[in-house]
């Protein structure tokens, strides 16, 4: 047992020590001096469930779908090495490979038997029963696996797991499975000598299962990740026992420690473990967290995330206690050290194998979250005392109102600093300031917790906090209480930029990952995935010899004219006038940026973007941008609906739609009703849909009294559509294909509708997948609609890029973007 601390050090150890697991038993809080009264009710479980069991369940299914994933791509790869292993088994002794089979035959049920023996001896006939019933479901589990492949036609999974297509074939080991969810149910692997015996059993067992089952390779590891994680499942479903020490042992190491106790009564439990108040035989209050090691891996999910999105993610990770114990002591020592106000941290100590404790002076106070009135010297002593941590390169990271405490002699005092990091650098030290401001104006309102940042640390200090006042970069707790104030940020924002207006603007990105760059990178995934499977269906040579080159001419041309068309159905919206190949390179300037972003996203921020540089207020470039989204979302409903209808139309001229037409206009329409019921819904669109009206109906009130530069815009939209439809026409008649033009109109509306709600660039993979289903469903050849698509996106998505490149640095450098 080791410990360290700070001060004098207490009386010799009490003699006496008696716990209470209730305290209503307890009459009264005054105990004889040579006693320690313990108070602890509900804060130890018996059984409890543990994070990292689950983090490890987690890897299993990853590793189990990793195995039959790999077998089922190389299968000729895996092939090759089951027969390689199996030529190097035969080179084997013969008296090795007896051993082995009588080492992996006896420890199939003597390795069980003992371990059970064992259990029963040391009182926990609860894990033995929970370990056999791992064992039979394991067993049960990998057995009926092996059933359905062998009765289900997949031949080549089965290849990947047994090695042969035979129906007779054993595809996994359940045995072998049952016996590693058994033994990490029983915790087999943790104790001397029982890890030595089961290494030794399940590895005779892989060997002879390998060599005499006819299983493959992959089958067997399939078979040990999936016995792994019934285990794992059937431990954190089943709970497991606690290992954690008593209050009387959290006493005892007090007291050993040097800081004999008189009271420990059990505060709370957290994510790590629990915290106690305790009272010293000298009076003094002590504030003891007491981490246990059954909590690791607690928050690790979180912390993945966090340190995944987050640039500056400087806090300790929640995995290893003994890594969080040496964190929270260095910072606390640190801003000791420095002289800041947080408790101090008077001793660090081991409370047995599976836990540890830090001791705390308390400071008698009030927390600010649940003071009803803040004054303005608790805010300047707030913000001087995150001064002087940041003075010392310290951050805190968690400066939310419950760690903010006015002390009874009304000082103010920084706790749950053990987030914090030490050497902290300037972005750290900014998202203190953002979310101290943020925390502050909560409690006392944005001006006042401006004007007293603004006393103590001047304006340039607190207006760094500005580029921090991002939901992602604030505390999740602070995340939480800005959901229930959405204007906070804002005011906040603005207020900074009027005290310090003449500031250049700084823009910091705190994101190193952001939800919509990991969806984007798994949809594209896929759809690069679908893309590869459709190209390994056609021969390029031929399709390139076979393609018509006059009608790939004619889809050139008119992809060279749906810019011209979008640069009047841009202009069309501006009252103001704008230059015709200026607006075109902007055009062809918005497909470079819809390269690296989702569709519209990236032509609408380059629009805008024109428009100011071209002499437009912003609010007037953004309202003309929405007047010209706005109407060709009209407009494209509208041709989409006609060309609908004159796709049904027979040459009789009786209305006869395709099914799949009808299908899809029903499923939409009830898909939409459906979700126009939900009054949360209506509120959303009307959120969204509100805002953009204002803006716009005045500037298309502006464009209706001239009616040339409406019908510019009007022309330029119908004009837009109709190029894109004429080069998908043409794609599909180069490969020899024939639909008539109504149903090619309908398929690429259709398919640009659900393009734009893609979330991968320009909408690559989805755009694609939509136009070669709609044309199959149209009556084309599945070979030829994949030929024509893949043409199509050629034309309109993959060329423009290299003009669009050339235009976007050309604009830039003529400072028209």
């Amino acid at each position: 047992m080791h410990g360290y601390h700070q001060g004098q050090t207490g009386a010799p150890a009490s003699d006496t020590i008696s716990h209470v697991s209730d305290p209503a038993t307890v009459p009264n809080a005054a105990v004889a001096p040579e006693h320690t009264l313990v108070i602890e009710d509900g804060v130890i479980p018996r059984r409890l469930r543990r994070p990292l069991d689950l983090a490890r369940l987690v890897v299993a299914i990853l590793v189990a779908a990793g195995v039959v994933g790999l077998a089922y791509i190389a299968t000729e790869t895996a092939a090759g090495l089951d027969t390689d292993i199996e030529t190097g088994a035969r080179l084997l002794p013969s008296f090795i490979v007896l051993a082995l089979n009588v080492v992996g035959g006896i420890g199939t049920l003597g390795l069980p038997i003992a371990a059970a023996v064992s259990l029963i001896l040391r009182g926990r006939p609860r894990q033995l029963f929970d370990a056999l019933v791992a064992l039979l479901v394991a067993i049960v589990f990998l057995a009926f696996l092996t059933w359905a492949l062998t009765s289900l036609d997949a031949p080549r999974l089965l290849a990947a797991l047994a090695g042969s297509t035979s129906t007779q074939s054993v595809a996994t080991a359940p045995i072998l499975g049952g016996l590693v969810a058994f033994a990490t149910v029983a915790r087999l692997l943790s104790r001397r000598p029982w890890n030595v015996l089961t290494v030794i059993v399940i590895g005779s067992l892989i060997v002879v299962t390998t060599l005499s089952s006819g299983i493959a390779l992959a089958g067997v590891g399939f078979s040990l990740a999936v016995g792994w994680g019934v285990g794992l499942t059937t431990r954190y479903v089943a709970g497991t026992p606690t290992t954690r020490p008593s209050g009387l042992e959290v006493a005892e190491a007090l007291t050993r420690g040097g800081y004999p106790v008189t009271l420990l009564r059990a505060r709370e439990s957290t994510s790590r473990g629990r915290r106690y108040e305790a009272t010293t035989r000298s009076g003094d209050q002590l504030m003891v967290t007491v981490l246990d090691r059954d909590l690791e891996g607690a928050g690790l999910a979180n912390a993945i995330w966090t340190g995944m999105r987050l640039r500056d993610d400087t806090t300790t990770g929640a995995f290893n206690m003994r890594r969080w114990l040496d964190h929270s002591a260095l910072v606390a020592f640190a801003a000791q050290a420095a002289g800041a106000p947080e408790p101090r941290l008077l001793l660090a100590s081991e409370v047995g194998p599976d836990s540890a404790l830090l001791a705390y002076e308390s400071i008698p106070g009030t927390r600010f979250a649940e003071l009803d009135d803040v004054t303005d010297t608790d805010l300047e002593q707030a913000w001087r005392a995150v001064r002087t941590l940041h003075e010392n390169q310290i951050s805190h990271r968690s400066l939310t109102a419950a760690h903010l405490l006015r002390a009874e002699d009304g000082t103010v005092w920084l706790i749950g600093g053990e987030t914090g990091s030490i050497a902290a650098g300037d972005v750290a030290q900014r998202i203190d300031l953002a979310e101290l401001l943020v925390t502050l104006a909560m409690l006392a309102g944005v001006e006042r917790a401006i004007v007293t940042g603004r006393t103590v640390l001047g304006v340039a200090t607190l207006a760094r906090a500005l580029p921090a006042l991002q939901p992602v970069a604030l505390s999740q707790v602070t995340r939480r209480a800005v959901r229930k104030r959405k204007d906070l940020l804002v005011a906040l924002r603005d207020a900074l930029a009027e005290i310090r207006p003449d500031a250049k603007a700084e823009q910091i990105q705190f994101e190193r990952v952001r939800p919509r760059t990991l969806v984007m990178i798994v949809v594209g995934s896929i759809a690069g995935y679908l893309l590869l499977t459709q190209l390994a269906q056609i021969d390029l040579v031929t399709l390139v010899t076979t393609m018509s080159w006059g009608w790939a001419l004619v889809g050139l041309v008119l992809t060279v004219l749906t810019y011209i068309a979008a640069a009047w159905s841009l202009s069309g919206f501006v009252p103001e006038t704008l230059p015709l190949h200026r607006t075109v390179l902007a055009q062809l300037a918005g497909s470079f940026a819809t390269l690296v972003s989702p569709p519209t996203i990236g032509s609408i921020a380059i629009n805008v973007r024109f428009l100011q540089k071209s002499g437009l207020h912003p609010v007037l470039a953004g309202a003309s941008v929405g007047v010209a989204q706005v109407m060709a979302f009209v407009f494209h409903i509208v041709l989409l609906f006609a060309f609908g209808i004159a796709a049904g139309t027979q040459s009789d001229h009786t209305f006869d739609p395709p099914q799949w037409v009808v299908i899809g206009v029903v499923a939409l329409a009830v898909l939409a009703l459906a979700l126009l019921a939900v009054p949360a819904i209506r509120r959303l669109i009307l959120e969204r849909v509100r805002p953009t009206l204002r803006e716009v109906i005045p500037r298309l009130v502006t464009v209706v009294q001239r009616p040339i530069k409406l019908l510019e815009g009007v022309g330029g939209i119908l004009l837009l559509n109709a190029a894109f439809i004429g080069v998908l026409y043409a794609s599909v008649v180069a490969f020899g294909g024939s639909l008539s033009i109504a149903v090619v109109a309908v398929v690429y509306l259709a398919g640009a509708t659900l393009g734009q709600a893609a979330p991968t660039p320009g909408g690559l993979g989805a755009v694609e997948a939509a136009l070669a289903a709609g044309l199959t469903a149209g009556g084309l050849d599945g070979g030829i609609a994949v030929s024509a698509v893949l043409l199509f996106r050629l034309l309109t998505f993959w060329l423009p890029t290299l003009p669009g490149y050339w235009s976007f640095n050309w604009l830039t450098r003529k400072g028209l973007l």
